[in-house]
């Protein structure tokens, strides 16, 4: 198995590579207005990417979010409290259990309904080789899903669980504290594990390395959902 998941992450990184800039670009917005984030838990959109949607959510683009596992009712008010902070327009919760999804065909008609509904320009989902089952089906859905919509939108890919190779990144220095309360919501799980400290380190390696005075930036692996589903298909084919 340890040498099966070796060669599956060799050829990651091999068909990843041209997508790549070493010298990673500062974006300075979202590429579209309609974003539909995919969180496979309650919390993930606000340690992987909430400062980057707080900015958009300011500037004026819609935000929606999709929590696609259910823990508690405690659990879920702590996510609206976050997604309030992030200014969702619309929260949608789709109550599957943790751990289900990969494999789940109620949850890819779920998704694929939700996606046609919204119809985004952009989505944020984990990337497929984030280490949790959950956020790995999400990635699965959309390859079996293309088979029967055209979906239009760019993949914005977040990292919770692994290390990501980005290829953009954004400055969310002025919304830090924000995305700091954002965290803070989720009462229930920071007790088990510090979340704003893996967030804020994370944040703050990365906007010291792209500039000295940058705080803190959130980085993301972005391509056309053409290009995802093709580079999924080459990795795992």
């Amino acid at each position: 198995m340890k040498r099966l998941k070796n060669r599956y992450l060799f050829r990651m990184y091999e068909y990843i590579q041209p997508f790549i800039n070493y010298s990673i670009p500062k974006e300075e917005a979202i590429y579209g207005k309609k974003v539909l984030v995919i969180a496979p838990h309650q919390d993930d959109e606000a340690v992987g990417c909430a400062g980057t949607l707080i900015k958009h959510s300011k500037a004026g683009g819609c935000v929606e979010i999709a929590f696609c596992t259910h823990d508690t009712f405690e659990r879920m008010k702590e996510a609206e409290q976050a997604a309030k902070i992030i200014g969702s327009k619309r929260n949608h919760f789709m109550q599957f259990a943790a751990r289900s999804l990969s494999g789940n065909k109620d949850f890819e008609d779920a998704l694929t309904l939700l996606i046609n509904k919204v119809n985004p320009d952009v989505i944020f989902i984990p990337f497929f080789f984030d280490k949790h089952n959950d956020h790995t089906a999400i990635s699965q859905v959309l390859v079996n899903i293309k088979k029967k919509i055209n979906l239009k939108f760019m993949v914005y890919c977040y990292a919770i669980w692994s290390p990501l190779n980005p290829n953009c990144l954004f400055d969310i220095s002025d919304v830090w504290e924000l995305k700091k309360q954002t965290i803070e919501c989720y009462r229930t799980q920071i007790v088990s594990r510090d979340y704003v400290k893996i967030a804020r380190g994370l944040n703050q390696y990365w906007g010291e390395l792209k500039e000295h005075n940058m705080q803190y930036a959130e980085t993301f692996f972005m391509m056309t959902i053409r290009e995802y589903i093709s580079l999924w298909n080459k990795v795992f084919k």
